[in-house]
């Protein structure tokens, strides 16, 4: 039985499954993750035609490439399903060219907006040589029958429509003029295979599964892609085949929240309210709860009612514009008092709002700006979105800002928070972007939208908390640059590292962990040389790498400068490793004994950070890894005196990660909890919260990789400090911890 690889790759997060924005989740200010029903659909159909599967988003499980490559090399598959958005396509296809050499003649299908009937121009923009198929229509209807003729019939691949072949060197073409229909024909999402918990309700932190209810949009708005990938005419699930997939989720998988996915639910009343009286003429009444969007227009008051009742709870609108000209250059369609009107209505039948709004059109000046402010202002929505216009390929928008001179470059790898125009014809795009974060922060943080909040909240921690990470996700996004983390790839030099105390369990596990992943070039520097030799010799046979090995000592912060500056050539990484848990009862009886721990956890750290932060600000990179420990978030009797050393270790790298944000160097705390070595074998901990120093590593690791600042490992040592940092003093002396 042949095997296909479904995957999102690894990396920023986008939505992926929404062909018609691939909206970045990241920079947003109120979206989560939803999930990949086009791997869903497309593993369903797949099993149907007798394929075998193997499904995972790398991407909203936070992985690095060589967890892909992992999972590649295990499951060995016969071909690979990979959605591709316009802002990832360029990483999207180096880590798809790394899968086809591994693996000559692999099946490779790629499925994306950006390949709808796309124009020669824009595939000369790629690199498609490891590319067998790229699919532009709806891949779900395409994908098996794709498969299976790839590997049984080649003959029958240019009779499947949407698609792109390879012929005579180039890229050919099928039919890309109609839609299927019957959406009722296609099998459910095979959610068994996705990892449902991942993709939740922003507000309450459940489970929250994406049903596609309908296609196409009779719109002609010009900014959007939807006319012309999914066409102009609504093609509608029936409303027992949306109750089939909803009593699946409820009742197979546990899902009570819902998105319904469509570009307007409402544009055929009858239809919604159709499908609202099967969902309460059925046991999932008073069950369940649901988003959907819709258009301001048409609209009625009573649709949005039977919307409330059958379990919808937030209705999101694209407004676009405060400027009655932008509307009407856009093609929406609507008014001002069309706003006004569904808004009003939507409110008074006790529906929460979502209003999507769009600036930076190739007309707009500042006047078309504020006019749309004041509208953000008037609706008062309780979700707000604003987005920067971008001219897609395959829109009317993109020909305007072609003509007037707007798109300097490329479209490709952009997004709606990071334009590939110029501005407008009246503004810079600093502009702009001043704009929407001055904007966005003015709506938030009025104190009567801070206490709607609170007050929808419902007394509930679970949602307050929720609502305090999109607002310091909202704070993060417009007050800080754009985190651009330095990654370590194949295609980079190999790096070096210095790594001190190497001859830790946890140190040395890294060292061998970054040369067989990285192929890393080592310097091992401890106290104890002799025992670091064979260990050393060992890592470079088995990975082929130079390791390179000297004493370092680091109570001897007078010799740390020379010992720095003496490394050739400079380190790229430096991971500071040494530690002395020390003896808490000696410390107590004997200060000496309390000074070597603190100096040693502490006072050489500092000394040798600040050496080798100094000289990599000067360098422009780098990346910087110190141990410290949970033990230093909270004093306990048992080792209070380690813990007041890791504590201001951990205060420390804060404050240098802080100074050196704009510098291009990286900081990361790490705060490995009970781990199996030599310094905590004289204290047993509980087997199944004790990590191995292997897993440790590979967590490291993963950190640089990912740019993170803070890495609790195993993970879940996160939620554990933070219960213990909360439990009341009162209390917490009677514990004997």
């Amino acid at each position: 039985m042949k095997k296909i690889m479904l995957f999102y790759p690894p990396g920023r997060f986008y939505q992926r499954g929404e062909d018609r924005s691939q909206g970045n989740v990241e920079q947003s200010t109120a979206t989560s993750m939803r999930a990949p029903n086009d791997l869903g659909y497309a593993a369903a159909t797949l099993k149907k035609e007798g394929f075998a599967v193997f499904l995972r988003d790398y991407q909203t499980e936070r992985l690095h490439p060589d967890d892909l490559f992992a999972d590649f090399e295990r499951e060995n598959p016969d071909g690979i399903f990979v959605s591709i958005t316009n802002s990832t396509i360029f990483d999207d296809l180096t880590l798809i060219g790394e899968l086809a050499k591994r693996k000559p003649g692999l099946l490779v299908m790629l499925k994306g907006a950006i390949f709808f009937d796309p124009d020669h121009a824009l595939l000369d923009q790629l690199d498609l040589a490891d590319a067998t198929y790229l699919i532009g229509l709806e891949s779900d209807f395409t994908v098996g029958r794709l498969a299976k003729a790839h590997f049984e019939d080649p003959a029958a691949v240019p009779g499947i429509r949407g698609i792109l072949y390879r012929k005579d060197g180039g890229w050919a073409k099928t039919d890309f003029s109609s839609w299927e229909t019957d959406l009722d024909s296609l099998p459910f999402p095979d959610r068994s295979l996705i990892r449902n918990a991942l993709y939740i309700r922003p507000d309450t932190g459940e489970p929250q599964a994406t049903i596609a209810t309908s296609r196409g949009c009779p719109s002609a708005c010009i900014f959007c892609m939807t006319p012309k990938i999914s066409g102009k005419k609504l093609r509608l699930r029936s409303p027992e085949n949306i109750l089939a997939e909803l009593s699946e989720c409820y009742f197979t998988h546990g899902i009570r929240d819902f998105f319904f996915k469509s570009d307007t639910f409402t544009f055929d009343a009858a239809w919604t309210r159709a499908v609202c009286q099967a969902i309460l003429d059925s046991p999932l009444a008073g069950k369940i709860r649901w988003v959907a969007n819709s258009k301001v227009k048409p609209l009625e008051r009573d649709t949005l009612a039977i919307m409330k009742k059958a379990g919808c709870w937030l209705v999101a609108f694209g407004y676009e514009s405060g400027s009655p000209e932008t509307l009407t250059r856009i093609h929406k369609n609507t008014t001002i008092n069309d706003n006004l009107q569904a808004t009003k209505w939507a409110k008074e039948v006790g529906l929460r709002t979502f209003g999507f709004f769009l600036v930076g059109l190739p007309w707009e000046g500042r006047e078309h700006l504020e006019a749309t402010r004041k509208h953000i202002f008037e609706l008062d929505n309780d979700f707000l979105e604003l987005h920067i216009a971008i001219p897609y390929y395959g829109t009317h928008l993109n020909e305007i800002a072609r003509q007037e001179g707007l798109i300097p470059g490329t479209v490709l790898g952009k997004d709606y928070f990071n334009a590939p125009t110029v501005g407008t014809k009246h503004l810079s795009m600093e502009e702009i972007e001043a704009f929407r974060k001055k904007t966005l922060l003015d709506f938030h943080l009025r104190p009567s939208y801070i206490g709607r909040k609170i007050l929808q909240a419902g007394g509930s921690p679970k949602i307050l908390a929720n609502y305090a990470r999109f607002g310091l996700r909202l704070l993060r996004n417009t007050l800080l640059p754009p985190k651009r983390p330095r990654r370590l790839t194949a295609d980079d030099a190999a790096p070096h590292a210095l790594i001190l105390g190497a001859n830790s369990d946890i140190a040395m596990a890294l060292a061998r962990e970054l040369a067989r992943e990285d192929k890393t070039t080592l310097t091992l520097a401890s106290r104890d040389t002799a025992r670091l030799e064979p260990a050393a010799e060992a890592i470079a046979c088995d990975c082929d790498v130079k390791v390179i090995v000297c004493p370092f000592d680091a109570l001897d912060t007078a010799g740390h400068k020379a010992f720095y500056e003496s490394l050739d050539p400079a380190p790229d990484l430096v991971v500071v490793a040494f530690g002395l848990l020390g003896d808490q009862k000696a410390g107590q009886r004997d200060f000496a004994s309390a000074r070597t721990v603190i100096d040693t956890n502490l006072t050489g750290a500092l000394s040798i950070l600040e050496i080798a932060a100094a000289a990599m600000e000067r360098q422009g990179h780098g990346t910087i890894v110190a141990l410290s420990s949970p033990a230093g978030e909270r004093g306990r009797k048992s080792n209070y005196l380690y813990g007041a050393a890791k504590a201001g270790l951990t205060v420390a790298l804060s404050g240098l990660r802080h100074r050196l944000a704009k510098t291009g160097v990286h900081v990361v705390t790490v705060l490995p909890g009970w781990t199996r070595t030599r310094m905590t074998a004289a204290a047993p901990t509980p087997r199944w919260l004790t990590a191995t120093p292997e897993r440790v590593a590979a967590d490291i690791r993963r950190a640089i990789h990912a740019g993170s600042a803070v890495v609790y490992t195993p993970w879940y040592w996160r939620p554990i400090m933070a219960l213990v940092r909360a439990l009341p003093e009162k209390l917490f002396v009677k514990t004997n911890l």
